[in-house]
């Protein structure tokens, strides 16, 4: 099966005002864990419970390792390592010695997977893409554009919510609420019941 893509740009990412572009894949939802138990189960002589058993183990073991300072290698799959920062006080001297940072200022950040090149060839060689026929960008929208939107809209419905403006325009969610605040800002619309639920008045 095909994975879904499209293509972006980030304007002026640089610095050097060129837009770079890049690709943003649509992932499938991952496999549930019963499903995968079935799937090993019917491929080999392990049960479910022996394949439950089995990852339970790994993830023990991962975990010992990793915070040994280990790295931890899945035979096949790849390693697994640390990756961490500094996360000193707001007060801390920007010149203070290297050698008077305290081992409590350093954080675990996120852990590290490099695949082993077998994995990444196999996978290279199953794999194919397809330019999805639909967009997970917002609309772009001027503000006279959609405020010619919410007065066609507001001529047959009293309230808005941020729901509501996503569906209707076509944006996501993190547009809807850029648009909801300056809106409200602007005196355009009045912000009205419960703050964990509002709801948008016409004001324009």
């Amino acid at each position: 099966m095909s994975i879904k893509y499209e293509i972006h740009g980030i304007k002026n990412a640089k610095g050097e005002g060129k837009e770079q572009k890049y690709v943003h894949l649509f992932a499938h939802e991952p496999q549930s864990d019963h499903a995968l138990e079935d799937d090993i189960q019917a491929s080999c002589s392990l049960t479910k419970a022996d394949v439950r058993a089995a990852f339970s183990a790994l993830r023990d073991h991962m975990a010992r390792a990793l915070a040994s300072g280990s790295r931890f290698h899945i035979p096949g799959v790849g390693y697994f390592s640390l990756s961490v920062g500094l996360d000193a006080p707001d007060d801390l001297p920007d010149d203070l010695p290297d050698d008077k940072m305290r081992a409590d200022y350093i954080r675990l950040r996120n852990i590290r997977f490099r695949p082993e090149r077998s994995l990444l060839s196999e996978v290279g060689s199953g794999v194919s893409f397809e330019r999805a026929a639909f967009s997970s960008r917002s609309r772009q929208y001027t503000e006279e554009q959609l405020l010619s939107l919410l007065r066609h809209y507001f001529t047959t419905h009293t309230c808005l919510t941020r729901r509501i403006l996503q569906r209707v325009a076509g944006l996501r969610e993190s547009a809807a609420k850029k648009w909801l605040q300056h809106l409200t800002a602007t005196g355009v619309l009045q912000k009205d019941g419960a703050s964990n639920a509002p709801v948008y008045l016409w004001r324009g």
